[in-house]
């Protein structure tokens, strides 16, 4: 599952550069990471502090995207990107998830599958701690969302 995210953020990558060199440098430097961090677990390294840099580095990936779609990478240039005008709190992409495409998807179900595959090969005592960190930031940004949307 990481190797096929980071195939997916390497084949993005150019068109990002385009739009925003910072973004697609990002995107080339995550893709290398995700394919390097799934040849090595490939290879038998799952010690346990490993195994948690992946899931919490893929748990950060997966919230930028969230932003993105949603309120806007903070610093992003203005200008048109999927098929949108650009403003400051407001997400690149119009209307939402409406225009979310099949890579989007793709990738964000790889990291997903990541994540749980990573959380059932950690010790009982720290698979708990660790589904239980994700539960509290899960309903905090779920709070989060709630008051936002009230305002």
């Amino acid at each position: 599952m990481s190797c096929a995210a980071a195939f997916a953020h390497l084949v993005a990558a150019p068109g990002h550069y385009i739009w925003w060199p910072a973004a697609g440098v990002f995107f080339a430097v995550l893709g290398v990471g995700q394919l390097l961090y799934g040849v090595l677990l490939v290879h038998g390294i799952r010690n346990g502090w490993f195994v948690l840099a992946g899931i919490w580095g893929t748990v950060l990936v997966v919230l930028l995207y969230v932003v993105s779609r949603t309120i806007g990478v903070p610093g992003a240039p203005p200008v048109a990107a999927h098929g949108g005008r650009w403003l400051v709190g407001r997400s690149i992409v119009p209307n939402g998830a409406k225009y979310v495409g099949p890579l989007d998807v793709f990738t964000l179900a790889a990291e997903l599958v990541l994540v749980v595959t990573l959380l059932g090969t950690l010790p009982a005592r720290l698979k708990v701690r660790t589904v239980n960190q994700l539960m509290w930031i899960g309903l905090g940004l779920w709070g989060a969302a709630l008051i936002g949307s009230a305002h």
